[in-house]
C-alpha cells in the first residue's frame, strides 16, 4: 500500500475542505480526513444530523449530501491501494454528492455520530467478515476479521450459553503432571470441542498463577490477581486471587509456605501434591517431610520424594529444612491454605491470570494492582482472555497479533471489545505467542511465533 501518495492526498483534501462554505443552508460544514492500515475515513463535520445515502455501483461510490453542500474545490487524488480518486461537491447544487472511485471493490460503511453531529464514511482496505458455527449444543464459534481503531484484527470467539452441558475447566498442557506441553494435543486426546491458553508460566513450566480443578489445589502463587472462578453453578470474575499457606508444627511454631508446585529455591518451603509430578525433582540440599491425614508418614534429607495422590510432601531447604528437622513419624501437622477470597476458598474451579479487564460491565484494567509487567502491560500483541455476560455466557477469546493481517490489542482495547461483546466482567491471560485457541483438536489462530508455544496450563470446555 502507497501510504505517503496517500497521507499526501488525504490531507490536501482535508485542506481543500476546510476553506468556508459560501451561504448556503446546508448543514455540512468540512470535511476531514485519515489514513490507517485498515481503512480510510472521511468525517463531514455538521450543524445537525445530516440526510445522506450512499450508492455502490462496481468501482464507483457515490455519497448524496444535504441540498446546497458546497466544499471548496475538488481535489487531485493520486493513484492508491484502494482509492483512486474523490471528487467533492464545489458548486452548491440540488443534489450534492461525494464520488468516490475505487481501485479495487471495497467494503464500507456510513454512520452517523452525536456530540457534536458528523457523518462517517470508512472505506476497508481489508476484508470484514464474520462466520459463525455451532460446535455442540449452545455453544459458537466466531472468526472474524474486522478493523479496531484503523488497524486489521483477527479474533476467535468461542460463546457457551448456560444452557451448554459443558464446563470450562483446567488442565495440563504437559499432560498428567505441571509443565509445558502441546495445548492442541492435549486437547485432542481430551476430546475437547474448545480450548485456550489460561495462566502465566516460566521456562521450566512453573505456572505462575493460582489453579484449582474440582476443588483440588494444583498450582499457587503469592501475587495477587485476578481470575474466572466457579463456585457451586455460578461462574465469576474474582479480584485479587492470592495463596497463603501455613504449617502449624506439633511444638506450635508456624511455618510460612512460599509456593506451591514449583521448583525449590534458597531458604524455601514449598508444598506439593501428586499434581507435579511423579516426585518433587528436587535435590538433596535439603528436608522433606510426606503427610497423608494430617500425620508425618516419611522423612527424607535424599531428595526426589515420590508424590502420590492423597499426600503432600513439605520441602524445605536451609532455615526451613532446619525447621522441620524435628519432625518425626507419626507427629501431628496441621497445614492452612487460602486464595485470600472466600468465593476462590468455597470454589471448585479457579483459574488466575490477569490483570482484570471489565467489571460490572465497565472497563476497569487493573494492570497496575495487580503487579504486571511492562510487556503485558503495554503494547499492543496477541491476547487471551475470558468473560461473562450478564445472563451466565461464557466469552472464551482469542486475538492474533504482530502481523500485517492482525495487529493485535492493547489492554484497553480488549477491554473495550469485551464490553461490546456485552461481557460485564472480564479476565486477561498469558498473550504474546501464547495465545492460541482450539476447535475439536486443530488450532485455528494463527500463533505469533509461527508455530505453537509449548504452555502449562490451558482452559477446556469439558462434559459436564
Amino acid at each position: 500500500m502507497n501510504f505517503k501518495k496517500l497521507i499526501c492526498s488525504v490531507l490536501m483534501l482535508a485542506a481543500l475542505c476546510a476553506a468556508p462554505l459560501a451561504a448556503s443552508a446546508a448543514p455540512v460544514t468540512a470535511v476531514r480526513s485519515s489514513v490507517s492500515p485498515a481503512r480510510v475515513r472521511l468525517v463531514f463535520d455538521s450543524r445537525e444530523p445530516v440526510k445522506y445515502t450512499a450508492e455502490k455501483n462496481g468501482l464507483q461510490l457515490v455519497v448524496t449530501l444535504p441540498d446546497g453542500t458546497a466544499l471548496a474545490q475538488s481535489p487531485v487524488f493520486k493513484q492508491d491501494a484502494v482509492i483512486k480518486n474523490i471528487t467533492v461537491p464545489v458548486k452548491k447544487k440540488k443534489k450534492a454528492q461525494v464520488v468516490i472511485d475505487l481501485t479495487k471493490d471495497c467494503q464500507y460503511k456510513l454512520y452517523p455520530l452525536k456530540n457534536p453531529d458528523r457523518l462517517v464514511l470508512d472505506i476497508y482496505r481489508i476484508p470484514i467478515s464474520k462466520t459463525t458455527t455451532q460446535l455442540a449444543g449452545g455453544v459458537t464459534y466466531t472468526y472474524a476479521q474486522e478493523e479496531l481503531n484503523g488497524r486489521p484484527i483477527v479474533s476467535y470467539l468461542v460463546s457457551v450459553a448456560p444452557s451448554a452441558r459443558l464446563e470450562l475447566r483446567p488442565f495440563s498442557a504437559a499432560g498428567m503432571y505441571n509443565g509445558r506441553g502441546s495445548l492442541a494435543k492435549q486437547a485432542a486426546q481430551r476430546g475437547l470441542v474448545a480450548a485456550i491458553n489460561a495462566s502465566y508460566f516460566d521456562t521450566d513450566g512453573w505456572v505462575i498463577g493460582n489453579v484449582k480443578d474440582k476443588g483440588n489445589f494444583v498450582a499457587m502463587d503469592a501475587t495477587p490477581r485476578s481470575g474466572y472462578v466457579v463456585q457451586g453453578n455460578e461462574q465469576k470474575i474474582v479480584r485479587d486471587i492470592a495463596y497463603t499457606g501455613s504449617v502449624m508444627l506439633p511444638d506450635g511454631r508456624a511455618l510460612q509456605l512460599k509456593g506451591m508446585n514449583r521448583a525449590r529455591i534458597a531458604n524455601d518451603l514449598v508444598l506439593f501434591n501428586s499434581y507435579y509430578a511423579t516426585s518433587t525433582k528436587t535435590n538433596q540440599y535439603g528436608r522433606e517431610v510426606k503427610i497423608k491425614n494430617g500425620r508425618v508418614v516419611a522423612v527424607s534429607t535424599a531428595g526426589n520424594m515420590s508424590l502420590e495422590p492423597a499426600c503432600v510432601v513439605l520441602s524445605g531447604h536451609g532455615t526451613n529444612a532446619a525447621a522441620l528437622a524435628g519432625l518425626r513419624l507419626g507427629d501431628h501437622v496441621a497445614l492452612t491454605q487460602s486464595l485470600g477470597s472466600s468465593i476462590a476458598d468455597a470454589a471448585t474451579t479457579v483459574v488466575s491470570g490477569g490483570p482484570l479487564l471489565v467489571e460490572n460491565g465497565r472497563v476497569n484494567v487493573r494492570t497496575a494492582e495487580e503487579q504486571m509487567a511492562p510487556d503485558i502491560a503495554r503494547g499492543r500483541a496477541p491476547r487471551t482472555a475470558v468473560g461473562l455476560k450478564p445472563d451466565g455466557t461464557l466469552l472464551m477469546l482469542v486475538v492474533d497479533g504482530r502481523s500485517s493481517a492482525s495487529a493485535g490489542m492493547t489492554l484497553a482495547e480488549l477491554a473495550q471489545y469485551f464490553v461490546k461483546l456485552g461481557a460485564v466482567s472480564a479476565v486477561n491471560y498469558d498473550g504474546g505467542g501464547s495465545s492460541e485457541m482450539v476447535i475439536n483438536g486443530k488450532i485455528v489462530n494463527k500463533p505469533s511465533d509461527g508455530r505453537e508455544r509449548l504452555v502449562s496450563i490451558g482452559l477446556g470446555l469439558f462434559i459436564k
